[in-house]
């Protein structure tokens, strides 16, 4: 767990108390006034800036280039916010909200959240539906009054090329992770406690029959004869990148990253079998003590501004409408990309999530 301290200090000069406007004329307010509905909301946004003060203390998911992008951001909207984090696996802060229900620490926790924990864990958050909500496509939309999605993530191969070409093998998909040679060279995070592990292990049940197929746990079953699990998702990527494993089952983000900022000698691969996408979102704790604030992040978490910096982190902004894209980012038609039953999925997260516990006790 890491935390961490961003201030802002802003402010202007303070208005002179021995002089008196004259007042405003009818003409002169409506000469003053925004000419569209651009001006009058960016005129509304920087009256919220200025009125903002107070803390914001948030629990994070994200990677380091995720937050420092995206919360960077909002530091200079309103500089005036100091803000605390706190950054840790989504199991580990879904038990510290549960945890500090009475008296919550945190405002918001930033990532990490999909539709599953709405069923779970929605008597931890706030109901807030932020302002931009109406912008997004329907899939992304807060239909649940809980989740602001901001982000959807694919799941990938992460494949270390040296290491590939010692074990003989060449991966294209879950499949090939079967390979014995592959024993013990599979890394994964843990879906009872990493987002994006559960990501995985949903996306292969998917593609072998579905959480309520014997056909699809067998797979599992086999699987897991060749799987390490890290200590966290983050483990996965840098223990492949640092020729710790042959193989990570990681997401697209995380391995984006590092390629555009020149990591050799790994690649990624888009499983033939197929890829589903789960959305990403971030939710008001409830209770907490800056509420004010935590909306006004919600709000910019949704915002075409920070809907850009998630594409320009190599990740899948929510908002598919904007005309934003990334080089390394293929196509979802140049992939075999499936549907998850997202609804199934998180309905029966408990059972599937304590199948796997008991599967893994006999490895």
């Amino acid at each position: 767990m890491t935390a961490g301290l961003i201030t802002g200090c802003g402010g202007g000069k303070a208005a002179d108390p021995t002089t008196t406007a004259a007042p405003e004329t009818k003409a002169e307010t409506q000469a003053e006034a925004p000419e569209s509905k651009e001006e009058a909301t960016e005129a509304e946004t920087k009256e919220e800036a200025a009125a903002a003060s107070g803390d914001l203390n948030i629990y994070t998911t994200v990677s380091d280039l995720q937050y420092n992008a995206i919360v960077g951001a909002f530091q200079e909207k309103y500089p005036d916010i100091k803000i605390s984090y706190t950054q840790a696996g989504a199991g580990e802060c879904k038990t510290r909200i549960q945890a500090e229900a009475d008296n919550p620490q945190g405002d918001v926790m930033f990532g990490g959240l999909v539709y599953a924990d709405t069923l779970t864990y929605s008597d931890l958050f706030e109901t807030y539906v932020c302002k931009n909500d109406d912008k997004m496509p329907d899939e992304f939309k807060n239909t649940t009054g809980v989740l602001t999605y901001h982000d959807a993530q694919i799941p990938c191969l992460w494949v270390n090329d040296e290491l590939e070409k010692k074990a003989g093998v060449t991966i294209t998909g879950y499949e090939d992770l079967l390979n014995p040679a592959l024993k013990g060279q599979v890394a994964n995070g843990d879906p009872t406690a990493s987002s994006s592990a559960w990501n995985q292990l949903q996306c292969v049940l998917t593609d072998f029959g579905g959480y309520d197929s014997e056909e699809a746990w067998d797979f599992i079953d086999k699987l897991m004869d060749n799987m390490v699990i890290t200590d966290g998702s983050s483990a996965v990527y840098k223990g492949v990148y640092n020729g710790e494993y042959t193989v990570g089952m990681t997401y697209e983000p995380a391995c984006v990253q590092m390629l555009s900022e020149g990591a050799e000698g790994v690649h990624i691969v888009y499983p033939k079998e197929g890829v589903t996408s789960i959305a990403f979102g971030s939710a008001i704790i409830k209770n907490c003590k800056n509420l004010d604030n935590a909306k006004l992040f919600m709000d910019f978490l949704e915002s075409d501004e920070c809907q850009a910096i998630y594409n320009e982190c190599g990740a899948r902004q929510a908002n598919a409408n904007l005309d934003i894209e990334n080089e390394w980012l293929p196509n979802l038609s140049d992939i075999n990309y499936k549907a998850a039953d997202t609804e199934g999925l998180a309905k029966n997260q408990e059972d599937i999530l304590n199948r796997w516990i008991e599967l893994w006790k006999t490895k």
